[in-house]
């Protein structure tokens, strides 16, 4: 595995433990982070470096883009684990500004970062691009519509980046339920949240997991090495997708049609 990772929110709880992975892989890590409240665990390895970006801030994100280009380490692999549930609730109660806003964190300041980093890759490889994305994709998710809009965004991103440019693998991977501090904005919108409230209260106290690290970091690293043909521009799922053991059947299918796992109004 040549090549630095970057892990935009590496303070996400899903960060934190993908660069522990990928650190276990031998891999440098740098890594952008708006509070560094989750991030002591990280800062005695000496190979992870860890840059402050708020993504909500274009000035911020050029500032981390200087910093980044200035430790001379070429990134093969760009990791957005980036996110915001919030405002929750109905379109038209919310505040429309910080609507906007998380329309805004949820895909174009995560878009945003990556266009300043495409040129500090590693020249003579593919780099290997992986948003992680969240419910409705396949459906309306209630009361949700900044976050379910901005990660749909990223999907579509994925696919017209794979299009654009041939060295770059562009995934986007649905990660499923994760036992993270995300779901606290749920519990703090209270019935504002409409049916996902009591779904996310049953899942907490459950103390489940749900979707491990481990898997996450799996499926990933299965699409990268699948290859851009087949799952290129595509919206992979950890939980659903035949991926483990190789998933040979999986490349064969995505191989065979291109219109799969990625937004179509295909054959309707």
């Amino acid at each position: 595995m040549p090549g630095s990772v970057i892990i935009a929110a590496i303070s996400s709880d899903i960060g934190v433990q993908l660069a522990k992975l990928y650190r276990a892989q031998g891999l440098e890590v740098i890594g952008t982070y708006r509070s560094a409240g989750n991030l002591d665990e990280l800062k005695a390895d000496a190979g992870i470096h860890l840059v402050p970006c708020d993504l909500s801030d274009a000035g911020s994100v050029r500032r981390a883009g200087a910093e980044i280009a200035a430790l001379n380490k070429p990134w093969e692999r760009f990791i957005s684990a980036a996110g915001q549930l919030s405002p929750i609730g109905d379109f038209f109660g919310r505040d429309f500004d910080d609507w906007e806003a998380s329309l805004s964190l949820n895909a174009v300041a995560q878009m945003r970062l990556l266009h300043a980093l495409y040129p500090l890759r590693r020249t003579g490889a593919v780099a290997k691009v992986a948003f992680l994305v969240g419910g409705g994709i396949n459906g309306p998710f209630r009361n949700y519509s900044a976050y379910c809009l901005g990660k749909m965004m990223l999907v579509k991103l994925c696919e017209l980046l794979d299009d654009e440019y041939p060295d770059v693998h562009a995934i986007a991977v649905g990660t499923g339920w994760v036992n993270t501090k995300i779901h606290r904005q749920t519990v703090e919108a209270g019935d504002d949240a409409g049916v996902n409230l009591r779904r996310t209260l049953a899942f907490l106290d459950s103390g489940e997991q749900g979707t491990s690290i481990e898997d996450i970091f799996g499926c990933i690293e299965w699409a990268f090495g699948a290859g851009r043909a087949a799952t290129g521009g595509r919206n992979v799922s950890v939980v659903h997708d035949g991926w483990r053991d190789g998933g040979a059947a999986l490349v064969a299918r995505l191989e065979a049609d291109t219109n799969i796992y990625k937004l179509r109004r295909h054959g309707n």
